[in-house]
This record gives C-alpha cells, structure tokens and sequence, in this order.
C-alpha cells in the first residue's frame, strides 16, 4: 500500500450462535493478522452462552462483545455491528474461519486500488480433511474455488460467500438487512448491486474452512442453498435467475481440474450431491433464518 495514500480503517465482526473454542481460535487468527494495524473487533451472538475462559480471551484480544438475550438470524447480527462501525471499511466473517496472515492486508488493497468496490469478496478453500467424507466435501469447495477464478470480473452468485465478504462501511449502511432473510450472503451481494454499488474479488485474499465431516451436517446448507433463488427473487425479481447460471465452459473446466488432482474425493462428492437433492428438507423448515449449527465444522483446529 502505498504510504502517501490515507490508510484505509477497519472494522471486523463476526455474528455468532456458537460460543464455543473456534469463535476463539478465530479470533486470534484475525488478530494475527499482518500489514493493517490495529482495528476494531465486535463479535454479536446470541444462543449459545461464552464460557468465562473465552470471554476472558476474547477481551485479551481487544474484542468488544455484544450479547442478545433474545436469538435472532445472522443479518440481524450484522446490522447491530454496521451500525455501531465508524470505519472505512467493514468485514463480516464467521465463527470458524481460518484467516491466513495476509488476507485483511489483501481485501483493503483492493478497496485502496479500486475506488468503485463497495463490496470486496475473499477466496474460500478447505483445511486439510481429516475423514473420507470431508474430503469429499473439500472437492466441493475447490470446484467452487476453480470457478471463482474463472468468473472474476463478471456477475455471479458464486463470488460472494458469506464466509468472508468486506463492504465500504459508509455504503453498507443504506442496505435494507432484513432480519428475516435466510441466504445473507446472496442478499447482501444483490443489494449492492440495487444500490448501484460494485463488487470486487480479491483474488490473493484466502480464508479457509473447515468442511462438514458427516452428511448430516450437509443436508440443511443443501437443503438452503436450493430454496436460496426462490427467495431471492422474491425479494428482487425473476432476473436474478441470471446470477446462478453458470458458463458452461467454466463448469466443465473447474471440473475437470478437480478430477485430475482428486479423483475420488470429486466422484465421492457427486455421490453427496445425488443424496442431499433427494432428501432435500421441506421448504417450512429451511426458510427459518435461526439456523442449527453444523457442529463438525467448527472444528477447526483439530
């Protein structure tokens, strides 16, 4: 960055229902953080009470805790944090990320070379699986990946990920975050866009995840992601369809780029994919925004 031009201010937040050791593990990740100073840390949450120990260490690491005795959904969380942020920028992530040194560094470059991004999105890969199934699972995340790649620059609804996504705080503000929304990383990613606003990829940004280690905890993101275009249109339009429509030649590609590295896990994963559309949830259940948490993956460190 460079050092004649106003560095850019930061604010990072994590909306949370699981208090448990990877909201910690998460936290000192972000504070490892190299090239940006110090910055402001909020952490929202609701449902699952923080233990004295991690609150302990989340004070140690300058977090600012906002508990809500009343459980509500992930946007709502978000909002309560924008609206107390006076930074530049603002970063919502989750409670079981694993943040590389560099990627806050990475995500405000982009801000600070791109003065039309209002919206800045990080890369997302697996951790190192530690059971067939997750590596089935990882496949998923690196088809996902290999396709980002390929539609950067253009309109798509893989760009944005919820794990990881950083807004220009002052544009942030005029979204309408309704709280009853279900898929908030697709939302907020069409509601920049209704505001005129522009999404960037910050291609060298990485965030890393740990994927769901049993088929139980997949069925319900499945189960969202496949109700998730029925209600973006209804709050946006049919036209939106277009988003979630991907080329085919960035299909067949990212494909086969897995297949030739991870044969079998991407075969063992088309196998997960046949499953979670035939037991699909029912539409009354996976409209709640207040999700379950997917416990194997917050697991992050082991």
């Amino acid at each position: 960055m460079d050092n004649k031009e106003k560095q850019l201010t930061l604010t990072v937040a994590i909306p949370t229902c699981y208090g448990g050791e990877s909201l910690s593990d998460t936290a000192k990740g972000l504070r490892n953080s190299k090239g940006v100073g110090n910055f402001r840390f909020i952490i929202c949450a609701d449902r699952t009470p923080i233990s004295p120990e991690i609150k302990s260490e989340l004070s140690k690491l300058g977090v600012e805790l906002i508990w809500n005795e009343k459980e509500g959904s992930q946007l709502k969380k978000i909002k309560q944090t924008v609206d107390v942020c006076n930074s530049d920028i603002y970063v919502s992530t989750q409670d079981d990320i694993t943040f590389e040194p560099g990627t806050l560094k990475e995500i405000l470059s982009v801000f600070q070379s791109n003065p039309e991004a209002t919206m800045v999105g990080a890369r997302v890969l697996p951790l190192p699986p530690e059971t067939f199934f997750e590596s089935a699972m990882a496949s998923m995340v690196r088809v996902i990946d290999h396709m980002v790649l390929k539609l950067k620059g253009k309109s798509n609804h893989l760009l944005a990920s919820g794990r990881c996504l950083a807004f220009r705080t002052e544009h942030f503000k005029r979204f309408n975050l309704r709280e009853n929304i279900v898929t908030g990383d697709m939302y907020m990613y069409l509601e920049n866009r209704r505001l005129g606003g522009r999404f960037a990829l910050a291609d060298k940004a990485i965030v890393k995840i740990r994927c769901p280690q049993k088929i139980s905890d997949q069925v319900g993101p499945s189960s969202r992601y496949q109700y998730a275009l029925k209600e973006m249109v209804s709050y946006f339009g049919q036209q939106v369809a277009a988003e979630y429509k991907i080329p085919i030649k960035a299909l067949v590609l990212s494909f086969l780029e897995e297949f030739i590295r991870h044969p079998i896990s991407l075969v063992s994963y088309m196998g997960v994919f046949i499953y979670t559309r035939l037991n699909k949830q029912p539409e009354k259940k996976v409209i709640d925004p207040v999700w379950d948490v997917d416990a194997s993956t917050k697991q992050i460190n082991k």
